[in-house]
């Protein structure tokens, strides 16, 4: 490949691994455009299944027509209704209950017979023969002896005709205002029309005999109760007056049983005062304290003296002894005083006592006569109350009464007055051309419908295909650059690699050097060699994938070739010892195991083949199945690669998938560059990012990936930008 070409395949390839803005709005128009490209047979599948179905609706919906009339609701307030009329309560409806009004089955069956639609094969079923649709519903007529008809109950009839007429008729409110459109779908225009306005007038109609009925109602009830409260306030009245003649007393009488009762309530609260009073000094007793309470003089006199006395007697038992003849006579004097005091007291006593006498009796005498006149005050209390009762109960039935006589005479008034809440503001018209079918909106239906149910399947394909299709992907789930998008062999190319001998893709690299898919794996060599500046060229190169199927051994392989065809020694090691492939794919025989060339290194040359194609050095293996002394063997996997270094300017090992075995990672450890092999469209996110990160977790960092197996013409359909441009003219450069 020319030096041109090699740098237009790397820019591309840079511009191909740059990070993407994937929020911005032309990647999303990319991303748009290339799903459309993709999938556009599916959107025009869709498309013209939409059309289809609007056209087979547009077929298939039978003509209608649709009348409509307007009623304004106006907001009257009933004057009937007050609460007092308990038995009748007028209250002005709200515009939702005014809609369903429209809708009631009374007003549907005064339609029904008013039009006689029980007649009409359009609103009755059971009309089985298919008659003529009618100008105008008086125009339809029974069926005639000749036609049969099922013969069905009348009322059932009826019901079912009401129940299709509520169906088609259409009742909506004028947001912001009290107008109520009425709407109705007929097969007939003139039809449409009549059964509207039957339905407005109907529903006036209905609604003035609704309040004549409650305002007959009402006066008859307040008739009534007029004639009962008449009565009740006439017996009031006699009751009242009977009371008075009775208990001789107006309303708020007995003036003088109360003064009485007064008068001898204080007159009793002074004589008792009086009794406690000489209670409180004939209780006192003898004592200093008593004698004290006593206003007589003579005992006054006693006491000035005895204080005399004992004065004296303080002042000699300072001088002399208790026995002197002084202090004798001192205490003959002290005892002296007190016996005369004591007679004194005794006295006053008796006097005493002979008041408080007198005060009991005088109290007992006011409580009887005080309790005389409070039996008479309570009697008349009493009567008073009950006239009390009386007036107020005849006061109150007397305003009840000249209410409901203003109340009826109002309702006697009103009852000439009354007229609908409602008035029609716009009257039918007949329709000049059908509501339905609606050609252009059955097609904007079905076309939005196709549209819809592909872009279910297009969600759908796009979710079940789980593997990776673009090198940007790749990157975007390892975390490393896409090396190097391999292709698949077309349908021609397999055939001329057959006509050649080839056995498989591996083979075409010798058969076809100037092919796209050996350019591939020269870029994928070039990305390696061409190390940046100060960074070791790679010698032990190892191939490996997630899982098994990816194309492994076939690109280990067909690369190794393509570095021994450069001139490079190079020998390819298959380290995938359960499941080995390099000896069939390249057509030799594996003579030992790779488990006996790492324990012992003499046996290395007799294990060595030639390549049938190239210069290329195999050292395939025999599968193993015993695991006896494996893990140690691959731990010493080093030893060999020591031992060929000096000898190869590549190592290429080929080794068993990342997630399938574990000695992957052990030998990965001991390589200078690893590459992961993903195939197009096959392998899975998940599972690639799970690979790297077995490796990361073994501190392996893959060199790159290699997208094998790719098919560029529908890779193109993936890819945006720079990117699909440069795989076009690629693929059209070396097909050519």
């Amino acid at each position: 490949m020319s030096d041109a070409a090699s740098l237009s395949y790397s820019n591309a390839r840079t511009t191909r691994i740059a990070p993407s803005d994937d929020g911005s709005i032309g990647a999303m128009v990319d991303t748009a455009f290339n799903l459309l490209r993709r999938r556009w047979p599916i959107l025009l599948a869709g498309i013209v299944l939409g059309l289809v179905l609007g056209f087979v609706k547009t077929a298939v919906t039978p003509v209608r027509y649709v009348s409509s009339t307007s009623i304004l609701i106006e907001d009257q307030s009933n004057q009937i209704a007050s609460e007092d009329t308990a038995a009748v309560k007028a209250v002005s409806p709200r515009l939702s209950n005014e809609v369903q009004s429209l809708r009631s089955p009374a007003l549907m069956e005064r339609v029904v017979r008013q039009l006689n639609l029980q007649n009409d094969p359009e609103f009755n079923p059971y009309l089985s023969y298919q008659a003529p649709a009618p100008t105008s519903p008086a125009a339809a007529k029974p069926a005639s002896a000749g036609q049969t008809a099922v013969q069905a109950p009348d009322a059932r009839q009826i019901e079912v005709t009401k129940a299709i007429l509520s169906r088609a008729l259409s009742v909506e409110t004028v947001t912001g205002s009290t107008v109520i459109v009425i709407k109705m779908t007929a097969s007939n225009p003139v039809k449409a029309a009549q059964i509207v306005d039957a339905v407005a007038e109907g529903y006036l109609a209905e609604q003035l005999d609704s309040k004549l009925s409650t305002t007959r109602q009402a006066k008859i009830w307040l008739q009534q109760q007029v004639e009962q409260v008449g009565v009740q306030l006439k017996q009031q009245s006699a009751a009242l007056q009977a009371e008075r003649a009775a208990s001789g007393l107006n309303v708020g009488g007995a003036g003088l049983a109360d003064q009485q009762v007064s008068a001898l309530s204080a007159q009793l609260s002074q004589a008792r005062a009086d009794v406690a009073a000489r209670q409180a000094r004939g209780s006192s007793g003898f004592s200093s304290a008593g004698v004290d309470s006593f206003e007589s003089p003579s005992v006054q006199a006693l006491r000035i003296s005895e204080g005399e006395v004992q004065r004296r007697i303080s002042e000699l038992s300072v001088r002399y002894g208790p026995s002197h003849p002084q202090m004798q006579v001192a205490r003959e004097q002290l005892n002296d005083i007190r016996r005369q005091l004591q007679q004194e007291v005794a006295r006053s006593s008796r006097g005493t006592s002979n008041e408080l006498q007198v005060a009991q009796r005088r109290v007992a005498a006011i409580e009887a006569e005080l309790a005389r006149w409070t039996s008479v005050l309570g009697r008349d209390t009493r009567r008073a109350s009950i006239q009390q009762q009386l007036q107020s109960q005849v006061t109150a039935t007397e305003s009840t009464y000249q209410g409901y006589v203003q109340r009826l005479q109002q309702i006697t008034d009103l009852e000439k007055l009354q007229r609908p809440d409602g008035r029609i503001i716009v009257r039918a018209q007949i329709p000049g051309r059908p509501d339905s079918p609606k050609p252009t909106q059955d097609l904007a239906q079905g076309l939005l419908a196709g549209l819809a149910l592909a872009a279910g399947l297009i969600v759908l394909l796009e979710s079940l295909q789980r593997g990776l299709r673009t090198p940007q992907a790749v990157e975007d789930w390892t975390g490393a650059p896409c090396l190097v998008s391999v292709p698949k062999l077309t349908a021609r190319e397999v055939k001329d690699l057959a006509a050649t001998g080839g056995q498989g893709p591996a083979d075409y690299v010798a058969v076809k050097p100037l092919s796209l898919y050996a350019e591939a794996l020269r870029q994928l060599r070039a990305d390696l060699i061409l190390a940046p500046d100060g960074e070791k060229v790679p010698q032990v190169i190892l191939f490996s994938s997630a899982v098994a199927g990816e194309g492994k051994s076939t690109t280990a392989l067909a690369f190794s070739r393509t570095l021994a065809m450069s001139g490079a020694k190079t020998i390819l090691i298959e380290a995938d010892i359960r499941r080995p492939t390099i000896a069939n794919i390249a057509g030799i025989e594996a003579k030992t195991n790779l488990i006996e060339v790492i324990n012992h290194h003499d046996r290395l040359e007799a294990a060595l083949s030639r390549d049938l194609l190239t210069d290329l050095d195999i050292l395939p293996t025999q599968a193993i199945n015993d695991r006896t002394g494996v893990d140690q063997a691959l731990e010493r996997f080093s030893g060999l690669l020591d031992t060929l270094r000096p000898h190869y300017q590549f190592i290429v090992v080929d080794t068993a998938p990342v997630l399938a075995v574990a000695e992957t990672q052990t030998m990965a450890r001991q390589a200078d560059a690893v590459i992961l092999v993903v195939r197009w469209g096959a392998t899975t996110g998940d599972a690639i990012r799970i690979a790297v990160h077995e490796l990361q977790s073994a501190h392996i960092t893959p060199r790159g990936v290699a997208l094998n197996s790719v098919d560029f013409k529908a890779q193109s359909k993936y890819t945006r930008g720079d990117s699909a441009s440069y795989y076009n003219s690629y693929s059209k450069y070396y097909s050519s």
